[in-house]
């Protein structure tokens, strides 16, 4: 049986992406592409936080990873001496999805630590959608398994630099890919 849950990451940028612009990333705005730390894991009480991530793992999105189809970008985990990302992110591709610029981090997206339903979104039990969860801000999309478990992946950049400069919203998807909410968390990073 799935576990099903819902989890925030919320990120800093690590610098400002030097990344060269590819003739293909002209849609997409510059701030998507940089290099993020995870800061802190306010994932629910009774889950281990260690099977989303880690604080003080990074990872990037690089307008180089560009795949042949020319939407998709690959989610880069960098691992450290004693610390690497679970099984699944490498194996993500992301596609940038139009919306709104996202100015302040949304209440829903925000996490009172000891209090992990403080998030009406993520306080819901039994919550179904569609197989694409739908944010009116630009984000990037991607589908994939964390621990064998289908998830949808959105990361919503801010074109901000510090805490919060990204927001990671990982929830569960049922094998139909609709998105269940029962378990939630968020996990804020910072810059160096």
């Amino acid at each position: 049986m799935l576990r099903i849950g819902a989890l925030l990451l919320s990120i800093s940028a690590l610098s400002v992406a030097a990344f060269p612009a590819a003739a293909q990333t002209t849609a997409v705005p510059a701030y998507f592409f940089q290099q993020w730390t995870v800061q802190s894991n306010c994932i629910e009480q009774g889950f281990d936080p260690a099977e989303q991530t880690q604080v003080g793992l990074q990872f990037a999105i690089s307008p180089a990873s560009l795949a042949a189809d020319g939407l998709s970008y690959a989610f880069q985990p960098i691992n450290n001496a004693t610390q690497a990302w679970p099984d699944g992110w490498s194996e993500l591709t992301l596609q940038y999805r139009a919306g709104v610029q996202m100015t302040t981090v949304p209440a829903d997206f925000t996490c009172i630590p000891g209090q992990p339903s403080s998030s009406a979104l993520l306080a819901m039990s039994n919550f179904t959608q569609s197989a694409e969860p739908y944010y009116e801000y630009e984000h990037w999309y991607g589908l994939g398994a964390l621990h064998g478990e289908p998830h949808h992946f959105l990361i919503f950049p801010r074109n901000v630099t510090g805490t919060d400069s990204a927001i990671i919203v990982l929830l569960d998807a049922g094998t139909d890919g609709n998105v269940q909410l029962d378990q939630d968390g968020t996990i804020h990073t910072d810059n160096h």
